[in-house]
């Protein structure tokens, strides 16, 4: 919202600064549910041990923090759009312009914004899923059935994973349709690109929350 303080114009500069932006609230978005469903998994090792009360606050905390990812990625997704109509409105600028070294240099910090997300969620994934066969270990070791549905989903962190993998083909693809637009003089953000990205999104937290408030 800060760029409606400026001048409205058309640069790309401002446009592959609101995609940064956009995929910053994403990226906050899915680090707190996945960090969530982590405190949700941690909770079945409290149950092993014994400690009720790290248990209840496990618990508290892995839903607070569902509440938060989803009303981010929404806040995230209604501000990319407002600050797109609002450049959109803003003059033009030439084709000499949008062809300036700097730009490109932008098309790469939006490009590597998106592999940060991709490795970042990737790597988290893995995390979950080792967490996840290291519960199933105990259970066996123990001889023990733990309460809840941590299996029922059948791997929370290969979605997380899958989730990963797809944004860094998105990521990929936005880079080269990106330099191929400067070249030629002219820039405008993908927005189909971003709303299937953040449809994607969307479904990710709705999943995600809803295994952390046990409703799958």
């Amino acid at each position: 919202m800060l760029i409606k303080s400026f001048p409205s114009v058309k640069d790309a500069r401002l446009y592959l600064s609101v995609e940064r932006t956009y995929l910053g609230y994403i990226k906050f978005s899915l680090y707190t549910l996945s960090f969530g469903v982590f405190l949700e998994k941690l909770d079945l090792l409290a149950e092993i041990t014994g400690k009720i009360h790290v248990s209840i606050l496990l618990v508290v905390l892995a839903k607070i923090l569902a509440v938060v990812g989803v009303l981010m990625v929404l806040i995230g997704i209604l501000t990319f759009y407002w600050d797109i109509k609002y450049i959109e409105g803003g003059e033009e600028v030439s084709p000499k312009e949008v062809t300036d070294p700097r730009i490109y240099m932008a098309a790469e910090r939006t490009f590597l914004a998106w592999v940060r997300t991709a490795i970042s969620l990737i790597v988290f994934g893995f995390v979950i899923e080792k967490f996840e066969f290291f519960i199933v270990q105990l259970e066996r070791i123990f001889n023990i059935h733990l309460q809840g549905e941590h299996h029922k989903l059948f791997s929370i962190g290969a979605f997380v994973i899958s989730i990963g993998v797809i944004t860094l083909v998105l990521g990929i693809l936005n880079f080269y349709r990106t330099i191929t637009q400067v070249d030629k003089g002219f820039y405008r953000t993908h927005t189909w690109l971003y709303k299937i990205y953040g449809a994607i999104i969307f479904l990710t937290c709705v999943v995600l929350a809803t295994y952390v408030f046990k409703l799958i």
